[in-house]
């Protein structure tokens, strides 16, 4: 009986993939490029603050022939209580893109939209980002307080999760009303994603969850619906990170839902127990925005209500708050 007839999602404990992830560099965030003609490449970046507004901003690049056409895009989305209330996505031509290939640097327009560097006294990651489109506009900046890391993924795409954690402080801008915000941020940073991986794979759930102290970045990859990889990073405020195996992590999408003519989880459970470090969580879906991504698959983008604790050396941390996840469904799968 496969896992949509038992209305699941579920990882493997025998999962063929291991993420095996490392330190990342200033220059792991720069842009990557592809040997392939068609790819896509994106830097990522979301916050939830504490006036009940959160957004996700980011740049996508999708090359359709190399070095001759691509799709870039511009992306603002701010939501309040969970709810969308702007999305504003721009385009701009290959000879508006400016990236460069040594630091987190991306221009379009001529105008510098992320810049990424090291604070010289702190050694902590810093980004500036300024983001307006049309009466809508985000000027904020991440200071990282984790380490961050690198991995790769089964389909062979990068993934730097470049700031597992940050403070966010700044302005954004709603309807021409300038608010000013702070808060929890999130950055990554994915290359060389192939048209290949779009047409051979099923999709991937991700999210992270905050407690006072740490941070879990979590996602589960499936090749079909039945076999989903998962993968599980933890981090420490100001301290590194520690990565659990695929055996001693559970996770279930399940109250499958039709939602834009697919079926979605909309309840997820997630555990993992290395020994030392527990963690056990229920995930509600409080509010969901669909959207379409590399041109047709369908993507949702959740704020969930989370709900568990995470034990480190005999210390529980108690959580309970909306957090931010995806699940990302290739279109013919």
């Amino acid at each position: 009986m496969t896992n949509e007839e038992n209305n699941t999602y579920k990882s493997l404990k025998d999962s063929p993939f291991k993420f095996t992830p490392s330190n990342v560099s200033i220059k792991d965030d720069a842009f990557h490029g592809s040997t392939a003609p068609r790819f896509t490449e994106w830097w990522y970046f979301d916050a939830m603050f504490d006036n009940g507004y959160s957004i996700q901003l980011n740049v996508r690049f999708l090359s359709i022939i190399k070095n001759r056409f691509a799709l870039i895009y511009k992306r603002t989305d701010i939501y309040k209580e969970g709810q969308l209330i702007k999305h504003y996505r721009k385009r701009y031509s290959l000879k508006d893109y400016d990236a460069s290939k040594e630091i987190p640097s991306v221009k379009l327009g001529g105008k510098e939209v992320i810049k990424g560097f090291v604070d010289k006294k702190t050694g902590n990651l810093i980004y500036d980002l300024s983001f307006e489109i049309e009466n809508t506009s985000a000027n904020l900046r991440f200071k990282s307080c984790t380490k961050g890391w690198k991995g790769t993924n089964p389909g062979g795409d990068g993934w730097a999760v470049t700031i597992p954690r940050a403070e966010v402080n700044g302005k954004i801008k709603v309807n021409d009303e300038e608010i000013d915000v702070k808060g929890i941020g999130y950055h990554d940073h994915n290359w060389d994603v192939r048209y290949s991986a779009t047409q051979n794979n099923h999709g991937w759930f991700w999210g992270k969850i905050y407690s006072n102290n740490f941070t879990i970045t979590w996602a589960t990859i499936y090749k079909n619906k039945e076999i989903g990889q998962p993968l599980l990073v933890l981090n420490e405020n100001n301290k590194g990170y520690i990565n659990f195996k695929p055996e001693e992590i559970k996770f279930i999408g399940d109250k499958l839902s039709l939602k834009n003519k697919k079926m979605i989880p909309l309840h997820f459970i997630l555990e993992a127990n290395n020994g030392n470090e527990k963690l056990k969580f229920s995930m509600d879906a409080k509010d969901l925005h669909h959207d379409t991504v590399m041109i047709k698959n369908h993507y949702w983008r959740y704020h969930m209500i989370c709900t568990g604790t995470i034990t480190v050396d005999d210390k529980t941390e108690t959580v309970k708050d909306v957090q931010i996840a995806e699940f990302l469904r290739f279109k013919n799968k």
